[in-house]
């Protein structure tokens, strides 16, 4: 009988774990999961579903991304497949008893038939996970017979990490995948939603005034353990997330609440991919694009099918979404150049001149006046963008009337042209080795799913700097694309109107 095991170990009226049961809105991709538990010792249970229930092996030290490490990984009972929503505390006596956190989930897909390789004792995987990606492999070892014991390993790829690179990988991701909460915190027992609400009867208590720097957003501290901005609590405010200029999550989300009325206009109902960097950006960053669990019900999910390939993305439309965002570790934002209402017809070209490391910033900034005279004499107004990078971003907005395909190719007929007038200054392809000494006009963010960074969006780099939209009056003082601090641009919001760039009216290519 499936399950039998796992159910007759645990005594569902005292476990909050979920009996065997069905599941409702599965999905045809086949899941996975990562859950940390601290049991009788530290360990993560590795689960794959297969034949509607999650194999589980109990990984003692944790996965590793460096293929070098052979982790043990001893097989145990099979789960439910609801036990992929599960996180909190086993009451001790119970078995497994100890706290359980959503480390990681997403989705895998077996190399070759996953039946015989169980068989067999070699299991060969793809995952795609928030936080564990690429191959890897289950291997069986011999010899005892009490317990069926397995090597977890990665494969060598792109995802690998060697050579000391792999650094302190699972420490630096120590919370929740789902809830951003430490296990310290899962043990307490108070659910975010909780916290949530008792600040929220609080705040209906007790007016809280409006903060200069909040956008208008409501904002309270409780006892330097979380802040409330917008309805939307922030843990671990206090958390330094950048040790240049001491950048604090509190800080950030602050910051984020105030730009939101310039920065929403841009990215609101666009598919976003995020840059997560949970503990900071000297921890381990992530991209994510897909909505997953545990970002916030203002965070909503968007799928569509393009070319026969079926694609999946998350989108805001508002200050709590953007928030949730912080929340969860979001660094960077870096929205779809179409919004979801129309996918096919973007709202904005953009040309992201990427110059080599050997190439001075007033260079860069020629090349901008270069691009955008061009543009003029095209028909085309443009506007200026300093990434937070090493970059600048020329920008022009769309009327939403031109397909990608057509927006793409103006670009690079653009870049092209600039390239074969200019070839000692500029190059049009991606090969590093051609790029010594020149500019990249890199057209390709004006291709069928790419992203940008948005406007006003923070960088995952010491001290925090911000990507800042520009009048082209202010290309001759700037000295760097990454001069922005987040105090500059909330000083700058202040005194000056920097939005321009939302209010213009939409511009259609060039017939040629």
């Amino acid at each position: 009988m499936p399950l039998e095991e796992y159910t007759r170990k645990r005594d569902f009226k005292k476990t909050s774990e979920p009996p065997p049961g069905p599941v409702k809105g599965r999905k045809q991709k086949l899941s996975y999961l990562v859950q940390k538990h601290d049991a009788t010792r530290l360990h993560y249970d590795f689960r794959l579903e297969l034949d509607g229930v999650l194999l589980s092996w109990a990984v003692t030290k944790g996965p590793s991304v460096n293929p070098s490490d052979k982790r043990l990984a001893v097989r145990t009972e099979d789960h439910p497949l609801s036990y992929g929503a599960f996180e909190g505390t086993i009451p001790e006596g119970q078995y497994g008893g100890g706290t359980v956190m959503l480390w990681d989930e997403g989705t895998w897909e077996a190399k070759g038939d996953p039946h015989t390789g169980l068989k067999k004792g070699h299991l060969s995987f793809v995952l795609h996970g928030e936080r564990l990606k690429g191959g890897w492999d289950l291997i069986r070892m011999r010899g005892d017979e009490k317990r069926e014991n397995w090597l977890l390993i990665k494969k060598n790829d792109k995802e690998a990490r060697q050579n000391g690179k792999e650094g302190k990988f699972l420490e630096n991701l120590a919370s929740s995948l789902r809830t951003g909460r430490s296990m310290e915190e899962i043990a307490a027992g108070e659910s975010p939603q909780k916290r949530i609400s008792k600040m929220r009867a609080t705040q209906s208590k007790k007016p809280v005034p409006a903060t200069a720097t909040s956008g208008g957003a409501e904002t309270k501290k409780k006892k330097n353990t979380s802040l409330v901005l917008g309805g939307i609590a922030i843990t671990h405010p206090d958390r330094v997330i950048s040790d240049a200029g001491h950048i604090t999550k509190g800080a950030l989300a602050e910051y984020y609440a105030g730009v939101a009325p310039v920065l929403l206009p841009r990215i609101a109902r666009h598919p976003l991919s995020l840059l997560r960097c949970p503990t900071g950006i000297d921890g381990d960053c992530f991209y994510q694009r897909k909505p997953g669990k545990g970002l916030g019900s203002h965070v909503h999910p968007f799928e569509f099918k393009h070319r026969g390939k079926r694609h999946e993305y998350l989108y805001i439309e508002d200050e709590e979404g953007l928030l949730q965002l912080i929340q969860m570790g979001a660094i960077e934002i870096h929205p779809w150049g179409a919004s979801i209402d129309s996918i096919d017809y973007p709202d904005r070209l953009i040309f992201d001149l990427d110059p080599a490391a050997d190439v001075p910033f007033s260079a860069l900034k020629l090349a901008a006046q270069d691009l955008r005279q061009r543009l003029k004499q095209k028909g085309l107004e443009s506007f200026l963008k300093c990434t937070g990078g090493k970059g600048l971003h020329v920008i022009i907005p769309l009327a939403g009337k031109d397909e990608w395909s057509g927006v793409k190719s103006f670009a690079a007929s653009v870049a092209k042209e600039m390239v074969a007038e200019a070839p000692q200054a500029y190059v049009a392809t991606m090969s590093k080795a051609k790029r010594r000494g020149r500019i990249f006009v890199d057209y390709l963010r004006n291709d069928y799913t790419a992203t940008s960074i948005a406007d006003y969006s923070v960088r995952a780099l010491p001290g925090a700097p911000v990507a800042v939209p520009l009048e082209w009056q202010d290309l001759k003082g700037l000295k760097s694309a990454s001069q922005f601090t987040l105090k500059d641009v909330l000083k700058r919001l202040k005194i000056k109107n920097t939005d321009s760039f939302f209010k213009e009216k939409g511009q259609t290519i060039p017939s040629s």
